[in-house]
């Protein structure tokens, strides 16, 4: 009886431990809500910002490569007009600072004239900052092992972005009054708008990107840089692949609890 009990609590430790390192219910909350409010105190302050709100098709992407832990950009992105930020770190993980750390790219952005001071990066502010995305999904794994970086027990965080954002040659957004040019509501220096998807536009993403580098900074705190791509659609299909695992995954984890109680 002792060993049984024993083995069903090997089970039932096997299945929590798939779900380490995925962001909670109100981590989900903050990113959401600090984006924004980052978004908002842009400076200099922008004349069109759009609120972004969270999406679980996008998350689905981000969560199915996040527990890969690979070291790199998702390939998948490739097919997809969006903008991807990563982060991964070995102590304690703080989705807060990942997303501050990102931000503070600021520092080392030139607005006026739309560069990166020599040495450092900025395409995760500029992402994080684009006034025309308005959707995110964002996903943590901890990861054993890291591929690519030889990094052992560390949480990768992956956020996507759509639409995606740093356009070779644009700025991240328009300076002005605050809100002086959205089309409807204003809600704190962000705009708050009905259709947040607005339609494809007739360009070659692959031809307008920003050409980007992976980069280390600390052992304990690291990031590279974004990408974007094309054709949303993609993500609802590999959504659907994800989803159903994650169902499968969740009635095993009852089933075991039954046994176990």
């Amino acid at each position: 009886m002792y060993q049984d009990v024993v083995l069903r609590s090997a089970g039932l430790w096997v299945i929590l431990s798939l779900a380490v390192g995925q962001l909670t219910e109100q981590e989900i909350l903050n990113i959401v809500d600090l984006h924004n409010e980052l978004r908002s105190q842009v400076q200099p302050s922008a004349a069109f910002m759009q609120k972004v709100v969270w999406d679980e098709a996008i998350r689905l992407v981000a969560e199915g490569y996040a527990a890969k832990c690979i070291w790199d950009h998702n390939p998948d992105l490739e097919d997809l007009t969006m903008g991807e930020n990563l982060f991964v770190g070995t102590g304690p993980f703080n989705a807060t600072k990942a997303v501050m750390d990102w931000f503070n790219e600021n520092l080392d952005y030139n607005y006026n004239t739309n560069d990166c001071a020599e040495d450092k990066m900025c395409g995760h502010y500029t992402q994080l900052v684009w006034a025309n995305t308005t959707k995110i999904g964002c996903a943590s794994y901890f990861c054993d092992t890291l591929e690519k970086l030889h990094f052992e027990k560390a949480t990768l965080l992956i956020c996507d972005y759509y639409p995606q954002g740093n356009i070779e040659g644009q700025k991240p957004y328009e300076s002005g009054e605050s809100c002086s040019k959205c089309p409807e509501e204003c809600e704190n220096n962000i705009c708050v708008m009905e259709n947040l998807f607005p339609p494809f536009e007739d360009t070659d993403p692959k031809s307008t990107q920003m050409s980007t580098e992976p980069k280390v900074q600390e052992p304990t705190v690291v990031y590279v840089e974004t990408k974007e791509r094309d054709m949303l659609t993609k993500i609802i299909s590999q959504g659907s692949t994800v989803q159903s695992v994650s169902a499968s995954l969740l009635m095993l984890f009852w089933l075991l609890a039954a046994l176990v109680l």
